[in-house]
């Protein structure tokens, strides 16, 4: 394809020259297309305040589309040094028809992001196409190691029996002591979730969180083929637990956010019963995939590796690209926001 035949737009606030169901459509019919590509997930990003959502698309002459990549711009820390903080961060990378329209909205992203902010982060679920690998290669992305398990729930029957002895006897004992899985929760309830994630995020990971409007949106979404499930565990009336799962196309239910008041209900295990919700869910409607969405940098210790490998899931390595603008500007956003992480701890 010659790329010189390509229009890029860049969508913003409106829609402008791409109705929301031609984007919808060809998420929906690209193989790797799932709903951090769709527009539900774009508009909801409107709503974070620190969030400025983003999209380019590349248009043929008939004004089809021939690539399509979406993300937030995401200012970390407000005030004097907020030049500092600000990252594009594309959740899944783009889609695309051509190898040369990849190319190009690629540039593009960069032409049009490079004072905007210090780096640009395309992360993935599974691996990256190699002729692809090539095309982020020649436009000055660098590949950093990443992985992630991917649950296959085609055969329930053979699902169950890959997950631990140890998480099987963990998710029987929650259930029997009186932990149930809320698959079609009410706001209220989605509320009491939301406030053990929020006192998560800030106390534990001390990393910033969306809004309840976010989840609101995900909650009440339309979009048949890509809902948002909220499996939540409930004991004795109140919530412990639960996962976030957005769902692509009915072929793969990902892991968004998850949290369970592990030490204080330590006999009803709220994350084990949560992961399983999903991995459930997904044998019983159908879902052949429940992805994790990342499984930290290999070689590196890390306790939620530990965890999620228990659930029978294939280990992969998808990794990330990652390109800098500056490198002075790079490496003292990520003292100053370890610094900060100190700080609030």
């Amino acid at each position: 394809m010659d790329e010189n035949k390509l229009r890029i737009i860049r969508i913003s606030e409106k829609f402008n020259d791409l109705g929301i169901e031609e984007w919808a459509d060809y998420v929906a019919q690209h193989t790797n297309g799932n709903i951090f590509h769709h527009p539900l997930i774009y508009k909801a990003n409107e709503y974070i305040p620190d969030y400025k959502p983003l999209a380019l698309v590349a248009l043929d002459e008939n004004n089809d589309i021939q690539a399509l990549l979406t993300g937030f711009i995401h200012n970390v820390k407000g005030g004097l040094l907020s030049f500092l903080s600000r990252r594009l961060i594309l959740l899944q990378p783009p889609l695309y028809s051509d190898l040369s329209a990849l190319d190009i909205v690629l540039k593009t992203l960069i032409n049009e992001c490079s004072k905007e902010v210090v780096y640009i982060e395309v992360r993935n679920s599974i691996p990256f196409d190699n002729q692809a690998k090539e095309i982020y290669k020649n436009n000055g992305f660098i590949y950093k190691t990443h992985l992630n398990f991917i649950v296959d729930c085609s055969d329930p029957h053979q699902t169950w029996y890959n997950i631990s002895e140890s998480k099987r006897r963990q998710i029987k004992k929650a259930q029997k002591n009186g932990a149930i899985i809320i698959e079609e929760p009410k706001l209220s309830q989605v509320r009491e979730y939301y406030l053990i994630l929020q006192n998560f995020y800030r106390n534990k990971l001390k990393k910033p969180l969306p809004p309840f409007s976010y989840f609101e949106i995900l909650y009440n979404n339309k979009y048949e083929e890509y809902e948002t499930k909220f499996l939540l565990i409930e004991f004795q009336n109140k919530i412990i637990g639960g996962m976030v799962c957005p769902i692509s196309a009915k072929k793969t239910i990902h892991e968004h956010y998850i949290v369970g008041l592990d030490k204080e209900y330590k006999d009803e295990y709220p994350s084990v019963l949560a992961t399983w919700a999903a991995i459930d869910y997904a044998c019983r409607h159908g879902i052949q995939f429940f992805d994790f969405m990342g499984a930290g940098e290999p070689n590196i210790d890390y306790g939620v590796r530990e965890f999620k490998s228990k659930f029978g899931g294939q280990l992969c390595e998808p990794g990330r690209y990652l390109f800098v603008h500056s490198n002075l500007k790079y490496n003292l956003a990520k003292y100053g926001f370890s610094l900060y992480q100190k700080l609030i701890g």
